[in-house]
């Protein structure tokens, strides 16, 4: 794989060096908030007592990326037409998750691509389950939100909505409505790609693949979030509620598909949740919550390396074909 790194799209280098950008961008502004953290205070809060509770946040996630990676199964079965051997396409998902921090998360679909079409997939079936699983990821991710935001569940501080209304000339409604047609635009184009030259059937089998999907997917996202959760709220002793949290957490994790270029998402995620709860909650809880979270989730997808290899041996054994 390493030899195609320098015959490259332009395209696909532009989108790496835009992200790279972005993420640096972003860890400049979380680097401001770290270096600001009270440390006497945080010394205080942290605690080596919580080393279990991590290792179980750890197990946690890996468990859920294993929601992530059977959800890829049913899409990529979908789109193939036939069944893929359950553990070596979960191997694949899992192995390949280390990729997105090196070089970026473009490295980690080429890898996918690289390891699924080995079972018999085509390449643009895996490339159009890439997309598919994006956009059933933002769909669900906006019921999440959209859903927390009806209840009251989650709302924006007074001071976001403040510098939103400076940065768009006061004009709140016109900014919410541009973000909702580019996210509109984005699952449009999204949907595009993963459903490009689709002659597969709904047929019932078909839609019980998607209807476990779904269920994978919200298991993930209120999954993670409630791990997310109890960082903020019992380690950190911040008064916040579990429903925006978890919107939180997924805002977050979809804020890696709008930068596809930024590695593993890193920066973006923590300048995401730093400016929404810091005006809230002040820095320190916020920063050091979202670095142990980052913590979790690095160490998490190290230890999938491991076990992803142990389903994708050298000599991966062919697919049914349809």
């Amino acid at each position: 794989m390493g030899g195609n790194d320098n015959k490259k799209p332009l395209k696909k280098k532009i989108i790496e060096i835009l992200g790279y950008l972005v993420s640096i961008i972003a860890l400049y502004f979380v680097y401001k908030y770290v270096v600001n953290i009270d440390l006497e205070a945080a010394k205080q809060k942290l605690s080596l007592s919580w080393i279990p509770l991590l290792l179980l946040f750890i197990v946690i996630y890996i468990v859920l990326m294993g929601f992530l990676a059977t959800g890829w199964r049913y899409m990529l079965e979908l789109l193939h037409g036939s069944d893929l051997p359950k553990w070596r396409i979960i191997g694949i998902y899992t192995k390949t998750q280390i990729y997105k921090y090196i070089p970026s998360n473009l490295m980690h679909v080429i890898a996918r691509i690289y390891f699924a079409t080995k079972l018999g997939p085509s390449k643009a079936n895996v490339v159009q389950s890439y997309f598919l699983e994006i956009v059933f990821m933002v769909l669900i991710g906006l019921i999440i939100v959209l859903t927390s935001v009806y209840t009251g569940s989650f709302t924006l501080s007074e001071e976001l909505i403040g510098k939103i209304r400076d940065f768009s000339g006061g004009k709140v409604k016109g900014f919410s409505f541009g973000i909702l047609i580019f996210g509109a635009l984005a699952i449009t184009f999204y949907l595009f790609k993963a459903l490009k030259n689709y002659k597969s059937s709904f047929s019932s089998e078909n839609l019980m693949r998607l209807l476990k999907l779904f269920v994978l997917l919200l298991g993930f996202f209120i999954g993670m979030g409630s791990v997310e959760y109890f960082v903020f709220s019992s380690l950190l002793g911040m008064d916040i509620g579990f429903f925006y949290v978890v919107s939180l957490f997924t805002i977050t994790w979809l804020g890696m598909f709008i930068i596809p270029g930024a590695p593993g998402g890193i920066g973006i995620r923590e300048f995401i949740v730093i400016a929404l709860l810091s005006p809230i909650y002040g820095p320190d809880d916020p920063t050091i919550g979202i670095l142990i979270f980052r913590v979790v989730t690095v160490l998490g997808d190290a230890i999938l390396l491991p076990i992803g290899t142990i389903f994708v041996p050298e000599e991966v054994s062919e697919a049914k074909e349809i």
